[in-house]
């Protein structure tokens, strides 16, 4: 698998489209999510604040298997813009050391069987990987009850920010991902200070 991590300035304009057409099959057409759909794509307002994304392709191969969004917590990010309701009444976290994970969205030909596929697990290694090269000590994110179970299962630290709420058909949550020692030896044996991702 190929990592590549960029500004929207740092990627080629064509993965850029397949991205999005990525998150608008899966974020749409599967999940039924009330986005915006652009051209068969899915665009949404943070992607015009300069966020990182992660690039995910398989082998030799041109084709965008994988996407994450990541913003920093000094600005504007979703879950203290958009789903505020679930932090019920908390403050939302501001920190140089705490991004947000958002769009995340794998081709469905990567099922998982009860927890993480191995394609998915990588991903979460190599978001994970970057975040500890970087400094961040925890990411935020919106998710769903299922992929908080998963969370678990693969033995990351994760914490609860709120209760779950119903939002559209998913069960969602909101959740702090801590990237210390033991999240690090879950995912990596041993704590991890580099990361496979390619840097544009």
């Amino acid at each position: 698998m190929h990592f590549t991590i960029g500004r929207r300035h740092e990627i080629d304009s064509e993965q850029l489209c397949a991205m999005h057409r990525l998150r608008a099959d899966v974020f749409k057409k599967r999940k039924g999510w009330d986005v915006a759909i652009i051209a068969d794509m899915e665009i949404d307002g943070y992607d015009a604040l300069e966020p990182l994304y992660m690039l995910i392709q398989e082998g030799g191969g041109s084709e965008i298997k994988g996407c994450w969004r990541i913003l920093p917590t000094t600005g504007p990010y979703m879950l203290r813009d958009t789903f505020s309701e679930l932090l019920e009444g908390r403050p939302a976290p501001v920190s140089s050391q705490v991004w947000e994970l958002s769009r995340f969205a794998v081709t469905p030909r990567y099922p998982g069987n009860k927890g993480f596929s191995d394609f998915t697990l990588e991903a979460v290694k190599a978001i994970v990987a970057y975040g500890i090269e970087q400094h961040i000590q925890r990411y935020v994110t919106v998710t769903t009850v299922a992929v908080e179970r998963m969370l678990i299962r693969a033995g990351l630290v994760i914490t609860r920010l709120g209760p779950v709420r119903a939002i559209g058909k998913e069960k969602a949550i909101a959740l702090e991902i801590d990237l210390g020692a033991v999240t690090q030896r879950a995912l990596f044996g041993v704590p991890k200070n580099c990361c496979g991702a390619t840097l544009q």
